[in-house]
């Protein structure tokens, strides 16, 4: 799990990116590399879990992600990841 600290205030330069993160959130994800990516209410923090072989390929995923400059970051090894994951009611009709 990797826990980001958000800088503050947010500049301009850094909200210009937000796309861009996206971006690349939705294709780590598409990927099956990124399992939660979550941002704290207050947008101070954001919590990713991501699968990785090992240090050095989670870290090729952090230094993808362009918000990763701006941001200071620490991460730990997990021992399980549960979730639940929620589908909507199909309609037969």
């Amino acid at each position: 799990m990797v826990e980001f600290d958000i800088p503050q205030p947010l500049t301009e330069d850094f909200l210009d990116i937000i796309p861009d993160q996206r971006t690349v959130i939705d294709r780590l994800f598409t990927d099956g590399k990124l399992l939660s990516y979550t941002v704290a209410s207050d947008r101070t923090r954001v919590w990713a879990v991501m699968i990785a072989e090992s240090e050095s390929e989670l870290l090729s995923y952090i230094d993808r992600l362009p918000m990763t400059p701006y941001m200071d970051y620490d991460y730990n090894e997990l021992m399980f990841h549960n979730t639940v994951h929620l589908m909507p009611a199909m309609s037969l009709n």
